[in-house]
């Protein structure tokens, strides 16, 4: 590995994203937490800041996601094995924190699934899609306010309209309405960027 940088850092820059590499990203992403959800370990902090874009000598750029210091461990029967992660309490980053989150519902895989379409939203919009001057308030558009439209945030965007069913897909207000699984969301991004209509409604 040659060269690191957060992609915190790569967004602030304000840097173009295209389709193509926001969808190598958000697919290594999703590739790293389904290997994750497998070994029964939810993130819950999903967010730029936590996804480290390493640059190889080959030029390749390796996303390697870091701190699960809040992430939910399951025993063999589900049960939480940390009483930190007991329903009602709310841990996290307000900004990609998904409904059931921020209500301190129980929660299982698909917050990180919604936090994950945050951080691609982010990608096109130059911003996230909620911001408030208080926690309980980016909380409450989170649980009841619907996600402005990536072109109205940025006109210029590089978005497909394909990309951005995908992209809301991840961000339904009900996790029954989101993708069932990190591999999902995956393979409807590849479907996407090899052109074609993604399973996403």
């Amino acid at each position: 590995i040659e060269t690191s940088t957060d992609l915190a850092d790569v967004l602030q820059k304000g840097e173009p994203m295209t389709v193509e590499r926001a969808t190598d990203i958000a697919v290594q992403i999703c590739r790293a937490l389904t290997a994750a959800h497998g070994l029964g370990v939810v993130h819950r902090d999903m967010k730029p800041e936590n996804i480290f874009l390493l640059k190889s000598n080959d030029g390749r750029e390796v996303v390697k996601i870091v701190d699960f210091g809040i992430a939910q461990m399951k025993d063999s029967a589900g049960e939480n094995t940390r009483k930190l992660t007991r329903t009602g309490m709310i841990f996290g980053t307000p900004e990609y924190m998904s409904p059931e989150q921020a209500s301190g519902k129980p929660i299982d895989h698909r917050v990180d699934v919604y936090a994950t379409g945050v951080i691609l939203y982010e990608m096109f919009a130059g911003r996230v899609p909620f911001e408030g001057d208080s926690f309980m308030g980016v909380l409450t558009q989170h649980m009841f306010e619907a996600p402005p439209a990536i072109t109205d945030l940025n006109p210029n965007a590089s978005v497909t309209p394909e990309f951005t069913a995908v992209i809301f897909k991840a961000l339904a207000k009900d996790p029954n309405q989101r993708y069932a699984s990190m591999a999902d969301f995956s393979e409807d991004l590849i479907r996407v960027r090899k052109g074609a209509r993604p399973a996403a409604p």
